[in-house]
């Protein structure tokens, strides 16, 4: 079953409610071990405000100093102990901030407040270095807060297994909640968990969360996802021989990228000579500027959203990043994008290679259609790989027997199944997953993609090892690495008791 039918979706649906019933296991022990963690970095982090601003920054009626102590509470939005009111008497230039961005999108998921610190980082007003140091350290005690609200203390299923209590982070998936097929999901129908989709990853906070979800006793995760998954379908669409020969060569297009416009040579991140701290910002600025450009985001929005992620880059140095980037590839622009264009323009619909069809009927001749452009561009790539995930969800969850179907999370491109620990039965789900995804993908052009995957496996979702071969030699190498971490953290959590 390769194409979107009602039929389909209705037994799709059924499927990520199962997924979503069974939930992920989390080591109870050490959430409340990470709670205190955080609480003790949120203290660490208001003290930088603080000393910086000589004002006492906290957080919550209930830390309240008193009136006669000069103080600021992060969650006040009006009065006289408001953040944004105490940094304009400061001197701090406050920006103007709606919920809608130039590209039209509207930014649900932050607040008014927070999209004011991080234009604010982005324009480094008083010039220092890596971005202010107070402004830096709140948008840090946001992301731990939220880490703290919405991660830590959700609601979890206790279930009793073998006289033994566990407890369970649920969530309720919905196949038809997004334009694009993406999968979206939300707090359980009776409170458990949460989004399972979102959970963070790429941020120095984000392990405080990831490190308490374990696989069930006896188990390992093997994690798969879609090798460069966007690039692909952009890449037909674009018409680029060159960039798929490139991805079926397992070229990392990501650092290629960051080569030609830093100038440097910035290798593979399967190398040896890669280094994280050396490299590692600079092949994410390749990616995070491939992905703008394929979307058509300006220098100002993306600039917005590294801000986001807690990364300095003005306005100007994304401007210059984007048009290197453009000069390095211009299929994009040039046939892809205005094939999309053209489809708008003419017909008012797009339609995926797997059938799925959105109407864009906003566009209008001689209007300046960039926001509803912007937004088209998106909706093939994403839609192919979030459907080409659903499809291998839904023969990973309907071949073979209930006790043998282990899926608990799916992240749009990426699915976790937390399986026995045993070399065969996880070559077993390696084979199963590898044919799940297995499938050729053809565009109008009649350009014929097939999406490789690439495996990892942990014991938690922090601490993985990548499988260099999806093969007998390549899991024993892999499970040896994880094996070896797993006891030096066993050592370091002893020592440190």
């Amino acid at each position: 079953m390769n194409r979107i039918t009602s039929t389909y979706l209705h037994q799709l649906q059924s499927i990520y409610w199962n997924i979503g019933d069974r939930g992920i296991r989390v080591d109870k022990a050490q959430i409340d071990l990470n709670k205190l963690k955080i609480k003790a970095e949120i203290i660490k982090q208001l003290e930088i405000p603080s000393k910086q601003w000589g004002i006492h920054v906290f957080v919550g009626a209930e830390n309240d100093p008193g009136k006669t102590t000069n103080a600021v509470n992060l969650n006040a939005t009006q009065g006289e102990r408001a953040l944004l009111a105490k940094m304009k008497d400061i001197g701090y230039n406050i920006p103007k901030i709606t919920k809608k961005n130039e590209e039209g999108e509207y930014e649900s998921k932050y607040s008014v407040g927070e999209l004011a610190l991080q234009k604010m980082l982005t324009e480094n007003q008083f010039n220092f270095s890596g971005g202010d140091p107070a402004i830096r350290a709140i948008l840090k005690v946001r992301e731990l807060g939220k880490i703290l609200s919405v991660y830590l203390s959700s609601r979890l299923l206790p279930r009793r297994e073998d006289e033994e209590w566990f407890y369970y982070f649920l969530s309720l998936y919905n196949v038809a909640a997004t334009l694009t097929g993406r999968r979206a999901s939300r707090k359980h129908t009776f409170g458990f968990g949460n989004n399972a989709q979102n959970f963070p990853k790429h941020s120095e906070v984000a392990h405080f969360f990831r490190e308490v979800l374990i696989p069930r006793p006896g188990n390992i995760f093997l994690m798969v996802d879609q090798m460069q998954a966007e690039e692909w379908p952009v890449s037909a669409l674009s018409q680029n021989l060159t960039a798929l020969s490139e991805l079926s060569s397992g070229v990392d297009r990501h650092s290629k990228l960051a080569s030609a416009i830093f100038d440097e040579k910035i290798p593979p991140k399967s190398s040896p000579e890669w280094s994280e701290a050396l490299h590692g910002m600079k092949r994410y600025l390749g990616k995070k500027i491939k992905h703008a450009r394929n979307y058509g985001m300006k220098a100002k929005r993306m600039s917005e959203s590294l801000a986001q992620e807690g990364f300095c880059v003005s306005v100007p140095v994304c401007e210059m990043l984007l048009i290197k980037a453009a000069s390095v590839d211009p299929s994009v622009d040039h046939i892809f994008h205005k094939y999309i264009q053209h489809e708008l323009s003419e017909h008012h619909l797009l339609r995926t290679p797997f059938g799925r069809e959105r109407l864009f009927i906003g566009a209008r001749p001689n209007a300046d259609n960039s926001s509803l452009f912007n937004e088209a561009y998106s909706y093939i790539p994403q839609s192919t790989v979030g459907d080409n995930t659903g499809f291998a969800v839904y023969e990973l969850e309907s071949l073979y027997p209930i006790a043998e179907r282990r899926i608990i999370q799916e992240g749009h491109d990426s699915i976790v199944q937390d399986i026995p620990e045993d070399e065969c039965t996880i070559l077993r789900y390696i084979e199963r997953t590898q044919k799940a995804f297995d499938r050729k993908i053809t565009f109008h052009n009649s350009i014929e993609i097939n999406i490789p995957i690439e495996a990892e496996i942990g014991y938690d979702f922090e601490d993985t090892v990548s499988l260099k071969t999806m093969d007998a030699a390549g899991l024993r190498v892999a499970l040896d690495k994880l094996r070896a971490k797993r006891e030096k953290k066993i050592q370091e959590r002893l020592a440190v008791a």
